[in-house]
């Protein structure tokens, strides 16, 4: 894995599998590339997924009072079409497992319990900043769920209620309920096959439609923004006799200058930033939408599932009820079901290619749970796959993402202009917000958002509450220090750690 890592970071290959969600896409205006890349910019983001539309979104937003001689000049550029990467290729899950996330946490903090504490509000705030983002997209199916984690082992469940004991000690406002076997049956339609059970409160949406729609809506809105899909970023290099907007980003449409350059391109930003390949690499996940059949108790896109056993979990959602019908079940995981435990579909950035071992585990994992509650009825599809595909996760040797500035020692690149590494109009510098560990839905959209108003230079001020944004300063709801990239961090981040937890 290790030697993967360091030598194949890759761009997004072209011909990647065909992902559930983008099938029939609403918006297909975003990709009409409507503008020609510009010579000149303010801010180039890379990558248009959750990320890249919550920096976009926000760096527009912030900037209005910003009054100069040009309006803001914003650039996002996408290597495939609109949101194909991760966020158009997951479970829809937003979801934090508050037990767990608290531990490992505390464990990657150094044992702070309070940093630990206020990582997970910021994770589990997700939820409601992005059904506030929903209500403008409503094709978006943000929402509200119960989710439950089903216990395949009486091992994995008593370790479980230890972390909920912990939990509630320390972050009491989070409501968890433990459930027995047979109470997990009674309650939720399983079979003898679950020990036990956890549950509390979360989220879930159709990401691509929700960025998506977010997407046309700036473009509309803000007639200076150039949205450019299929138009993969080849290289970035300092330019020449260009103080004012030193980053020349080559792309095949062309080079465009910019002031600040943000990288939002999760587990393929090692290609254009070498020194990040010991310490971000790409995992290859699998992903089924399924049909329950009539047998599956009904929850009308109101619950959401994790399956927990020794040693790795899937993660499920169902889409609300469509004209009378149960909504299709979106089954992902079997990562840890391969040869080498998981560590042969790391070091891996091919969304092309399908894994064998991990898709016959979650074609057969819900019937293992829920039989005879699964499958029934007369659609030829009942209880089986109507459609697979894969998708390209980011992960980090300390399970944190990176966020914020990138330093120059980190990017490789040496800005020898004055306003270098300054933010705002006034300088230029390099950004992050990469690396969210299978957890994207938890930490991508307010990252992207923190990563802008630092790149903006707003990270003081106290900025109103919009949708899906808190009000206040960057500090006062964004653990800046937690996922600040440097030196140091780059050593905890080694991907050697990474190599060692699986």
């Amino acid at each position: 894995m290790l030697d993967r890592a360091l030598h194949g970071a890759a761009m997004p290959v072209a011909n990647a599998t065909s992902s559930y969600w983008m099938d029939k896409p609403p918006y297909p205006e975003v990709n009409l590339n409507q503008k020609p890349l510009p010579e000149i910019a303010d801010y180039v983001i890379i990558g248009t997924g959750l990320t890249g539309l919550a920096a976009t979104r926000t760096v527009l937003e912030i900037s209005q009072d910003q009054h100069t001689e040009m309006p803001l000049r914003v650039v996002a550029l996408e290597a495939r079409d609109v949101c194909a990467g991760a966020t158009g290729r997951n479970g829809g899950h937003i979801k934090s497992t508050p037990h767990k996330d608290f531990a490992v946490l505390k464990e990657v903090l150094g044992g702070s319990a309070d940093k630990a504490r206020d990582t997970l509000r910021f994770m589990r705030s997700h939820v409601d900043m992005l059904k506030e983002v929903g209500r403008e997209v409503p094709l978006g199916e943000v929402r509200d769920v119960e989710t439950v984690d089903l216990f395949m082992d009486e091992k994995g469940f008593e370790k479980a209620k230890g972390l909920v004991d912990d939990l509630k000690a320390n972050v009491p406002e989070i409501e968890v309920n433990v459930w027995s076997g047979q109470e997990a049956g009674q309650k939720f339609g399983t079979n003898d096959a679950i020990a036990g059970a956890v549950s509390y409160t979360a989220g879930a949406a159709f990401p691509f439609r929700l960025v998506t729609g977010a997407w046309k809506a700036l473009v509309d809105k803000y007639p200076e923004l150039v949205l450019l899909s299929n138009t993969p970023v080849e290289r970035i290099s300092i330019a020449q006799y260009s103080a004012q907007h030193p980053y020349a980003v080559q792309t095949p449409k062309g080079t465009v200058r910019t002031r600040h350059v943000l990288h939002a391109t999760n587990a393929y930003t090692p290609n254009l930033v070498p020194r990040l390949r010991s310490s971000l690499t790409g995992g290859r996940g699998c992903m089924t939408a399924q049909d329950g059949g009539t047998d599956f108790p009904e929850t009308h896109g109101n619950r959401s599932w994790s399956i927990v056993y020794e040693p790795g979990f899937d993660y499920v959602t169902q889409r609300p009820d469509k004209c009378g019908r149960p909504g299709d079940v979106m089954v992902g995981g079997g990562f840890r079901s391969t040869k080498e435990n998981g560590l042969d579909l790391l070091g891996v950035w091919d969304d092309s290619e399908r894994d064998e071992q991990p898709l016959e585990h979650v074609r057969g994992i819900m019937s293992t749970v829920f039989k005879p509650n699964w499958g029934g009825g007369d659609s030829p599809t009942a209880g089986g796959v109507k459609k697979d595909w894969t998708g390209i996760m980011g992960f980090t040797g300390d399970a944190l993402p990176f966020v914020g500035p990138l330093p120059q020692n980190i990017s490789e690149r040496t800005n020898p202009y004055p306003g270098a590494d300054v933010p705002g109009i006034q300088g230029s510098g390099e950004w992050i917000a990469a690396g969210f560990n299978g957890h994207g839905m938890v930490w991508s959209w307010l990252s992207g958002a923190a990563a802008a108003i630092m790149m903006a230079g707003k990270e003081e001020e106290n900025l109103p509450k919009v949708p899906g944004r808190p009000a206040g300063t960057l500090d006062s709801w964004f653990p800046r220090d937690v996922v600040a990239l440097d030196e140091e961090r780059l050593k905890r981040a080694d991907l050697k750690k990474l190599d060692e937890r699986l």
